[in-house]
């Protein structure tokens, strides 16, 4: 008997806690944009030119996007598969995630202004990838204190 009253209490405290918790988090915040693409190590190229063109990515259509409250680019470090590449965008809403797309394919397409120019960068920094990814999109919870 005295055990079942003990895991009686435990269940009791475990629900209490989590509706607390549950009523905390009430307001939503950002929104997180993630893209798990898979990296081909095919022997084409080089560590230092994916950097180089990745870095030109960014500056071109990532830092100059006014959606983005902030972005993360990171690579697989350790483990039995180092083939990920994950880009991490942080928008305000939903609303911005739409945007956030649309104004980076415009930065895109001013930054490499011609088809030829597109073609070429996208040919050469396709290159890296298996055209295996997922994408992914979260709301951050934001706890009430």
């Amino acid at each position: 008997m005295k055990l079942f009253i003990s895991r009686a209490f435990a269940l009791l405290f475990v629900v209490i806690i989590f509706s607390s918790v549950i009523a905390f988090a009430q307001v939503q915040g950002n929104v997180v944009v993630i893209n798990n693409a898979e990296l081909a190590f095919s022997g084409e190229g080089t560590i230092s030119e994916f950097d180089s063109l990745t870095t030109e990515y960014n500056k071109w259509c990532r830092d100059k996007n006014e959606y983005i409250v902030s972005y993360k680019v990171v690579r697989h470090w350790w483990g039995n598969n180092n083939r990920d590449f994950v880009t991490i965008v942080e928008v305000k809403s939903w609303d911005d995630v739409l945007k956030f797309n649309e104004r980076e394919d415009e930065l895109f397409r001013a930054h490499w202004d011609t088809r030829e120019k597109r073609k070429a960068f996208n040919d050469v920094y396709n290159k890296y990838f298996t055209g295996q990814h997922s994408d992914e999109i979260y709301q951050e919870v934001v706890f009430n204190k």
